[in-house]
């Protein structure tokens, strides 16, 4: 499956990959200019005499407390915007990995305070459960890892011994990493459901993830580990021109195709995948 699905997104990428870059581009340069502009202005806020001279004329406890609600919203109101372009960038690649192009002002279509705060849920929970899954499944590893450091230092254990430790927390950990994997692959089918229906739940999309992707979990897996050797030559010849398109795209190719294209696109007016009629455009 993971052979096929590069054949034909390197066929879907023909003519494609300068526009699927440049999503992928202004969507990282918009976020990374957002976040450096709440940091310095937060931080800049901080140390000026504006505040110093609120600081002084009121209450410091009270001046201090609004800067920290002040910070605290916009800092959430740049999570908000993160995950507002995040879920129009994956729905252009869901587009185009359905063989339907997609504009480039697609890219901001989840900006929408409801629907970037839908997108924030969803990208919330994930986290969660995802963060449940790495204490579960690293827990072990990590035990024999500390358990290694505190014989090295505290005993003179022979040099097998450790060697064997080093070895076993090695497997465990290449095993914990394999199922942690499959764990993550379950939940990828959640941002898609999110991008094309408008009235499902996060729970809902979560669930119905959980439900489609049982009999993918390893080919999801084979596929997400064959990107390893794409990935590790963007840092010896920068071909990320190529390669972040092809990866994105690929992975929603494996949602599309294993999901069999049985969900049915949300028939609003609004959305890039219909129009005013409620035809698929």
């Amino acid at each position: 499956m993971s052979g096929f699905i590069k054949v034909k997104v390197k066929e879907l990428l023909l003519n494609n990959t300068l526009k699927l870059f440049l999503v992928s581009f202004t969507a990282f340069i918009l976020k990374a200019l957002m976040s450096a502009f709440v940091f310095l202005f937060t931080n800049t806020l901080l140390i000026s005499p504006f505040l110093q001279d609120l600081v002084i004329k009121y209450n410091s406890l009270l001046v201090y407390f609004i800067y920290s609600l002040l910070t605290i919203t916009l800092y959430f109101l740049l999570i908000l915007f993160i995950c507002g372009l995040k879920m129009g960038e994956n729905a252009i690649y869901f587009m185009e990995s359905k063989m339907s192009k997609a504009k480039f002002k697609y890219l901001f279509i989840f900006l929408r305070p409801s629907q970037s705060f839908r997108a924030f849920l969803l990208y919330f929970r994930l986290l969660f459960l995802k963060t449940l899954w790495a204490l579960f499944f690293f827990s072990v590893p990590l035990f024999c890892v500390t358990l290694i450091i505190f014989l090295y230092v505290t005993t003179s254990s022979y040099a097998l011994v450790l060697y064997t430790l080093i070895i076993g927390t090695a497997f465990l950990s290449s095993v914990s990493l394999f199922y942690y994997n499959c764990s993550k692959i379950r939940y990828s089918y959640a941002i898609y459901y999110l991008c094309t229906d408008l009235k499902i739940s996060v729970t809902d999309a979560i669930n119905k993830s959980i439900e489609h992707s049982d009999n993918f979990i390893k080919d999801g897996v084979i596929l997400k580990s064959s990107f390893l050797f794409w990935l590790l030559s963007c840092m010896l010849f920068f071909p990320i021109f190529y390669v972040i398109p092809f990866t994105k795209l690929s992975k929603a190719r494996f949602i599309t195709f294993t999901d069999g294209l049985r969900y049915a696109l949300p028939q609003t007016n609004y959305l890039p995948y219909t129009n005013k009629k409620g035809n698929r455009i």
